[in-house]
């Protein structure tokens, strides 16, 4: 069943972000893939948050039409890294989290770009050092934005993984 709910969530947030960006300029700015990618690595299960962010990353990037494979190594680094995180510090405070997205985000923007430039490929969006600042702050206020809502949803959705971490996490450092 779990399964079945995060092959589920990974189509819906697929399909979402191929049409949402259609009719909500705003969307332009939001990630959803990598919003979903953040909230599996807070999870404190890497190998999910790794997979998830490689099927998120691969089918963004099917969905985009960029270079396959960049936003697949993109995302299951981020998932790592957060997972990681997770793993080393009490990260269930709703203002870490949103802190952690929102380091994510700037990151996996400056990745995607470093990879686009490594590959030699341009990018219409960024010509500047000044458009680089201005995506990354914008991609940052989005995907952050819209992780108050999406974590919320998924926290419903997951809500045996949630009880789970958080008793792991009192295990941890309050026994």
């Amino acid at each position: 069943m779990q399964t079945f709910k995060i092959v589920l969530t990974i189509f819906v947030v697929l399909l979402l972000q191929m049409m949402l960006p259609n009719y909500l300029s705003f969307f332009q700015y939001v990630d959803l893939p990598l919003v979903v990618t953040v909230y599996f690595g807070l999870q404190r299960a890497p190998m999910l948050a790794m997979l998830t962010g490689m099927a998120l990353g691969l089918g963004g990037d099917k969905v985009a039409g960029g270079i396959l494979g960049v936003g697949g190594f993109v995302k299951t680094l981020i998932g790592y890294l957060v997972a990681m995180a997770s793993v080393r510090f009490a990260l269930e405070n709703p203002l870490a989290r949103l802190a952690i997205m929102a380091l994510s985000s700037a990151a996996s923007t400056v990745l995607y770009i470093g990879l686009y430039l490594m590959l030699e490929q341009s990018l219409k969006e960024v010509e500047t050092y000044t458009d680089l600042g201005r995506l990354v702050g914008w991609r940052t206020l989005g995907d952050t934005a819209a992780a108050v809502v999406l974590f919320i949803v998924l926290d419903r959705i997951f809500s045996e993984q949630a009880a789970a971490r958080r008793m792991a996490i009192k295990k941890r450092f309050y026994e």
